[in-house]
């Protein structure tokens, strides 16, 4: 898949209504919205609390829970819909999904081509032919080392999409190759794979809920895609995602994303470690633990909790490093990070990434400034719906976004 140009909407379906899915480990978020003028309108938003036995670090275990509260919140969302698009409203039948997971890997390939011809133009089925030729070359190769890596075999891994990312002629870095002239190209190319029973069990959703997926897309690369300023030639960053179930890292270098790297904890652990302290239901642990996020429980509770957290965060962090660490030929880290994802919100993940021993550990030059992001972040898209606040809800934003680019 060519990833460069937008594609033009027809007039006809330039206000047909789209969905996005974000099914996370905790909550199920779901985005309806229309597409015009180069811009996302969210007309409908909703986010519903998974059960707890329902998913495991972003793997779905319970197909059935899962498709019952993913249809729920598709149906709250369009309700909400129904108020605010005045016209007739029917629920597309194709749908984006994000992916995540411990087992999603996220590489990036460089490929130098000398053209024959310099004084054509590079054309679409130019670029169509360099990514046949990545996964001609390298996707073998790199399937093994995942496999590898995350102790699957070699058939068990599966593409999930291959973009180019970026592009070099002459020297010259160009957001949109398409018409250029030029005899030395360099191509960075992004690919992910994950898991096929990962995969399959996302189609199989979909087929019970009546949907088709027609783009399923890796969550951190959307939010790389969707941040605004992060495809400027000088951006550097580092995105964290704090899920539920686990931490979505994605590197960020010249604009361009290096790679993303996934690992199982997330918010989940911390309601675990309120209700083993103060042996509360998981219900109960979680309202906790969003109170304890907006300092509305007594100083007493407050510090007990923030003593027991101490113990996760310091698992967390080793995560955090471990998975900036495998991303290779990185010359220097960004002095940079964006937070996003409901973990995120917790005093102790900002106190620990602020504390960290980051200039003893990695190469970073200067320590590294800590943001959190929330859904004005993302650009070219307008809710409506105003119900889209919090660092939680950046992720679906982000998915509903790629139907800019896909």
């Amino acid at each position: 898949m060519v990833f460069f140009k937008r594609k033009k909407i027809k007039k006809e379906k330039e206000n047909e209504v789209c969905l996005a899915i974000d099914i996370g480990t905790e909550y199920v978020k779901s985005v309806l919205y229309i597409v015009k003028d180069g811009e996302i309108s969210v007309i409908g938003y909703n986010r519903k609390a998974q059960k707890e036995s329902s998913m495991y670090a972003a793997f779905i275990i319970n197909l059935k829970d899962v498709v019952n509260v993913i249809d729920n919140s598709i149906g709250e969302a369009v309700a909400m819909a129904k108020q605010i698009y005045k016209e007739d409203l029917t629920l597309p039948k194709d749908v984006i999904i994000g992916i995540a997971g411990e087992l999603v890997q996220g590489v990036s390939v460089v490929v130098n081509v000398d053209r024959d011809k310099p004084n054509i133009e590079i054309t679409e089925k130019e670029l169509s032919d360099v990514i046949n030729k990545v996964k001609n070359q390298t996707f073998n190769n790199t399937k093994e080392e995942i496999a590898q890596e995350i102790g699957l075999k070699v058939n068990q891994i599966q593409e999930v999409n291959t973009y180019i990312n970026s592009v070099y002629i002459d020297g010259l870095k160009v957001n949109n190759p398409l018409g250029y002239k030029g005899g030395e190209l360099v191509y960075r190319v992004f690919s992910t794979f994950a898991p096929k029973i990962h995969i399959e069990s996302i189609n199989q959703i979909a087929d019970k809920l009546n949907l088709k997926v027609k783009h399923l897309v890796v969550e951190p690369y959307a939010l790389t895609l969707g941040l605004k300023n992060m495809r400027d030639p000088n951006s550097n960053a580092i995105i964290i995602d704090v899920g539920g179930g686990t931490t979505d890292v994605a590197l960020v270098e010249n604009g361009d994303i290096v790679g993303t790297k996934m690992f199982a904890i997330g918010g989940k652990v911390f309601t675990k470690r309120i209700q083993k302290e103060l042996s509360l239901s998981w219900e109960e642990s979680e309202e906790l633990k969003y109170k304890y996020t907006k300092g509305q429980i007594s100083k007493d509770i407050e510090s007990k909790l923030s003593r027991a957290f101490n113990k996760d965060i310091q698992v967390w962090l080793t995560g955090i490093e471990i998975s900036l660490e495998e991303f290779q030929d990185v010359k220097e880290y960004p002095p940079q990070i964006y937070l996003c994802g409901g973990g995120a919100l917790l005093p102790e993940i900002q106190e620990g990434l602020l504390t960290y021993p980051w200039l003893q550990t990695l190469n970073f030059k200067k320590f590294p400034k800590i943001n959190f992001v929330f859904p004005n972040s993302i650009k070219d898209v307008i809710d409506k719906t105003r119900e889209a606040k919090e660092p939680i809800d950046v992720t679906p934003l982000a998915l509903a976004r790629m139907s800019l680019d896909l």
